[in-house]
C-alpha cells in the first residue's frame, strides 16, 4: 500500500509542477501580447517617428488582443479550476 501512495504523491506533485509551469509561460506571453499592443497604440497615439496606421487595423488590433486574452484565460482557469468527475 505505501508504494501506492508514493506513486500517487509524486504524479500529484508532478502534474502541479506542469500546471505551474504552463500557468507561468502563459501569463508571460499574456504579458508580452499586450504589451506589444499597447506599445503599437501609444506610438500610433503620439505618432512617433512618423508611425500611422490605418484606423481599421487598430480597431482590428485592439479586439484580436482582447479576444486572444479572454479566450487563453477561459482556457487556463477552466483547466487550473477543473473539478473531476469523481467530485
Amino acid at each position: 500500500m505505501e508504494v501506492k501512495n508514493w506513486v500517487t504523491q509524486v504524479t500529484t506533485e508532478h502534474q502541479i509542477s506542469l500546471q505551474k509551469q504552463i500557468i507561468a509561460f502563459l501569463l508571460k506571453a499574456y504579458a508580452g501580447l499586450l504589451s506589444a499592443t499597447m506599445a503599437l497604440f501609444f506610438l500610433q497615439g503620439f505618432q512617433l517617428g512618423g508611425f500611422h496606421l490605418d484606423a481599421d487595423l487598430i480597431t482590428w488590433l485592439g479586439g484580436t488582443t482582447v479576444g486572444a486574452v479572454a479566450g487563453l484565460l477561459t482556457l487556463t482557469f477552466g483547466a487550473v479550476f477543473r473539478r473531476g468527475k469523481s467530485d
